[in-house]
């Protein structure tokens, strides 16, 4: 809990649970004293030359895309990062934003957040200037680093363009042309230049009982039409470490090689590439432009054990699988992850075409991976995460508790966090709509009120304005539909001025994209409707599209929503 009520920063300083759960928590070996810091440099010291991380970089020439970076290496970066923060003048618990694509260095700047006793706060690479301006004025951020520019998108001019309105930021950060918008070079100032042999840098001692205060700020879009932060420590990611038993699971066999599709700025990502493999002295695998043919061939390469991805690339991947396959000789478990549950169709192929256990995780950014399941309905919830059971058979609220569970959320604008533990008793609502049972087990059915989306988390509200801006749409609502292959997609339920002349998906699209709605936020299916079902008071019943929604396969006729 927080002790004393001073500014922000100091009541992010000191969040943590009460002593007493603390204790027990460690007692059960859910938590421990120690971080992934000590990880890094127990395997560093033991196996200097063991690759930490192989990625590979998609936009550079043909033989120097893959990149590996071994233990020893990561080690002395996360060192020289470290020192190269704190000559920016980045304190204790000073929260550090960066909007990297899935690079070593994007890793080795979280890590050195936590080396130098500040808050890490990834951004995803899709969002744009509208969403990172929310978050880093949300979360204060005193440095923010990107790249000049990434798939099309100048990060660098977008961040210089918002940085006089952003009071906090004090930094502005640049991977590649920093010069052309008054940046900092991070080539030079980070990579390039040995701050840890500066006095500075031998004056970054290590800070001791870190393990359980704040040290990740994750950003969910579209929270009941608001910005949130959720914070983690690092107990409550190894929580997901530890707390983990099914027998066909993730497990800790001892250097383990791991792949996630998903971005490495997303918690899933740093949670399955990051601190797992530190945890078992292992190795994360990425790339930074999705392909699934490479990302097969990349497979093969790094001898990868287990895979982590939502549905939509295990799609993906199964496609190109079968055109050419590839020898995963070492690969035990595909891990399919997201919001819902994965469609079972796609779970039989992929144990077909992979010959390995398919298991299905459910998850959500307030408490990393919460739940494993081989078959529908057979989930099984992390050790020590509580969940209440359901009255009835319908679905209700997700609430959580336990030891993966975020220490606090901090609503943008609220002046402080809310811790879990001090307000709440450590029960923190998902946003989920799920079945519960006695027995603990749980079935994620759906999202609750507006969040929609399965990688990554649509600004419900954001998206519908823009909407509305368009000459031909007279009214707009967008929600979430389950596909069979690609999971939980977003959905624009449109009311157009004239009947006779609807505006088109293409062109909704390109309308969106032309106000700065990022590609992934952008709306998978229309549907065109006469009116949008409200209820006595006027308000927009989402439940009711979501309903009619699933009466029928997109543009089928049906009956209007009531």
């Amino acid at each position: 809990m927080t002790r004393g009520t001073g500014t922000a920063e100091r009541r992010l300083l000191e969040l943590t649970a009460p002593d007493e759960v603390v204790r027990r928590f460690r007692a059960a070996g859910w938590w421990r004293e120690e971080t992934f810091l000590d990880d890094l440099r127990r395997t560093a010291a033991g196996a200097p030359q063991r690759p930490a991380i192989v990625a590979e970089r998609m936009l550079r020439p043909e033989g120097e895309r893959r990149v590996t970076v071994t233990y020893g290496q990561l080690a002395l970066y996360v060192e020289r990062f470290a020192a190269a923060l704190a000559s920016l003048g980045v304190a204790p618990g000073d929260p550090v934003a960066y909007q990297l694509p899935s690079w070593w260095e994007t890793t080795a700047l979280t890590l050195a957040c936590w080396r130098a006793g500040a808050v890490a706060v990834p951004v995803l690479p899709t969002v744009r200037a509208h969403g990172l301006r929310h978050i880093l004025d949300g979360t204060r951020a005193r440095v923010c680093v990107v790249p000049d520019a990434w798939e099309g998108f100048p990060h660098a001019e977008a961040l210089a363009d918002l940085a006089p309105g952003l009071p906090w930021l004090r930094h502005r950060v640049v991977v590649g042309d920093a010069a052309a918008t008054g940046a900092v070079d991070f080539t030079a100032h980070f990579v390039r230049t040995p701050h840890e042999r500066t006095a500075a840098g031998r004056r970054l001692a290590p800070l001791p009982g870190r393990a359980d205060r704040p040290a990740l700020l994750i950003s969910v879009m579209g929270l009941r039409d608001a910005y949130t932060s959720v914070v983690h420590s690092p107990d409550t990611l190894y929580a997901n470490v530890s707390a983990q038993h099914h027998p066909e699971g993730p497990g800790r066999r001892p250097g383990e090689v791991f792949l996630s599709t998903l971005p490495l700025t997303s918690l899933a990502s740093l949670i399955y590439t990051v601190c797992w493999p530190l945890a078992v002295g292992g190795t994360g695998v990425w790339q930074d432009v999705w392909d699934p043919g490479r990302c097969l061939d990349l497979m093969a390469y790094a001898g990868v054990d287990q895979v982590y991805a939502e549905p939509a690339y295990f799609a993906e991947l199964l496609t190109t699988q079968r055109e050419r396959p590839r020898s995963l000789e070492r690969l035990r478990l595909v891990l399919s992850g997201g919001r819902t549950s994965t469609p079972e169709p796609l779970a039989a192929e992929l144990r077909e075409v992979f010959g390995v256990p398919v298991l299905s995780a459910w998850g959500a950014p307030e408490l990393g991976m919460g739940a494993l399941s081989a078959a529908a309905g057979e989930s099984q919830l992390l050790r020590g995460l509580e969940v209440p059971a359901g009255d009835g058979p319908g679905p209700v609220p997700l609430r959580v508790r336990g030891p993966s569970v975020a220490l606090a959320t901090w609503r943008h604008g609220e002046a402080v966090p809310v811790s879990t533990w001090e307000d709440g008793d450590g029960w923190l609502d998902t946003g989920d709509v799920a079945t519960t049972d006695t027995g603990g087990g749980i079935r994620v059915r759906a999202r609750a009120g507006t969040r929609t989306g399965a990688i990554f988390m649509v600004p419900v509200a954001e998206v519908e304005e823009s909407l509305l801006t368009h000459p031909r749409v007279g009214e707009a609502a967008v929600v979430a539909y389950t596909d069979p292959e690609h999971g939980e997609l977003p959905c624009a339920v449109v009311v157009p001025v004239a009947w006779d002349r609807p505006p088109g998906p293409a062109e909704l699209r390109e309308h969106l994209t032309a106000r700065g709605v990022a590609e992934a936020f952008l709306p998978t299916r229309l549907e065109i409707v006469g009116a949008l079902p409200r209820d006595e008071h006027g308000r927009l019943r989402r439940d009711a599209l979501r309903t009619w929604l699933l009466r029928g396969r997109p543009g089928s006729p049906r009956p209007a929503p009531e």
